[in-house]
């Protein structure tokens, strides 16, 4: 098979985008008699004139527009193989959240790490609530959730919890409260995420918490982002459990959020999917508990009611 030298193919271009060997030779760094003794080669390889040339100008040939064209895309795959190459020989990390679940940590968390591992590229992408679909089947290596042991199929470890609130609308006759249980909350309807299938039969955490507490569980609706819940919240469609994350981050003028004191708290978990494990992960799970106990003790020094215990 006849090979290019894609050098060559660049001399050429350079040539004729700027039909003229001195502004060539100039853009490429090279002395003009060896660009036109190369652009030479090029056509004996390929048999055909590129360029008509005088003492005035220079013009492309019918075969040097041929190749101009053909060449250019030449050069963008090639440069493109190179690029995919080269990400593909980079160590990578892939990180999801979900929801409010890494708001607090995963910043710090993220420059710890490149401090640690710096020739690891971390990517981070938010997921669907409601879905582990990403972790089960590799889309990411890990994920900041709010699932507990057991609960499903993947490995999971809890890093820290926190106490959760109602989301309401400014308009509701609650929403003046400083705090609220949840026997109060029984007349309402709630919007929620879609539940994640327990691993066995029991049912859904939300339910049985529901229950537990003499509420029948009732959805207005169900929705797939923490900013969809809070929409219909302020909409008046239902009112929203929340964990405090969801508070700090996604501050609002149309919804109000009130402690809920007997409310479970929100664990902040880490999922992956079971023998997936190596030690780049393991390092990172080790920095998101070193970072998670740091900003434990700096909200204890506060007096701030956030991510506890673990």
């Amino acid at each position: 098979m006849e090979r290019l030298d894609l050098r060559h193919v660049e001399y050429f271009i350079a040539v004729a985008e700027e039909l003229h060997f001195g502004r060539a030779a100039e853009r490429l760094h090279i002395a003009q008699p060896s660009l036109s003794q190369q652009v030479r080669r090029l056509e004996t390889q390929l048999g055909v004139v590129l360029f008509d040339r005088n003492s005035r100008n220079v013009q492309l040939t019918d075969a040097g527009r041929t190749l101009l064209r053909d060449g250019r895309t030449m050069l963008r795959q090639a440069q493109h193989a190179i690029e995919a190459a080269r990400a593909a020989g980079v160590a990578r990390l892939r990180v999801g959240f979900y929801g409010s679940a890494g708001s607090d940590l995963l910043p710090d968390v993220l420059r710890a790490f490149a401090e640690r591992e710096p020739s690891f590229a971390v990517s981070v992408s938010e997921l669907q609530l409601g879905s582990i679909d990403a972790v089960l089947h590799g889309v990411v290596d890990l994920a900041f959730t709010r699932l507990e042991p057991g609960q499903t199929q993947l490995d999971v470890v809890v890093i820290g919890e926190e106490p959760r609130f109602v989301a309401l609308p400014t308009t509701h006759p609650l929403a003046s409260r400083d705090s609220l249980s949840f026997g109060e909350l029984v007349d309402e309807s709630f919007i929620t995420n879609p539940a994640v299938r327990d691993h066995g039969s029991r049912p859904s955490r939300w339910l049985a918490e529901q229950r537990r507490h003499g509420l029948p569980g009732r959805v207005a609706a169900q929705s797939t982002s923490v900013q969809e819940i809070l929409t219909l919240v302020a909409a008046g469609r239902g009112v929203g459990l929340v964990p405090a994350a969801v508070v700090r981050h996604y501050p609002r003028s149309d919804v109000v959020y009130v402690p809920v004191d007997d409310a479970e708290p929100a664990v902040v978990s880490l999922a992956w999917r079971p023998g997936s494990l190596t030690p780049p992960l393991e390092t990172f799970i080790d920095t998101v508990r070193e970072i998670a106990r740091g900003q434990r003790d700096a909200a204890a020094q506060r007096g701030d009611r956030v991510l506890a215990g673990f």
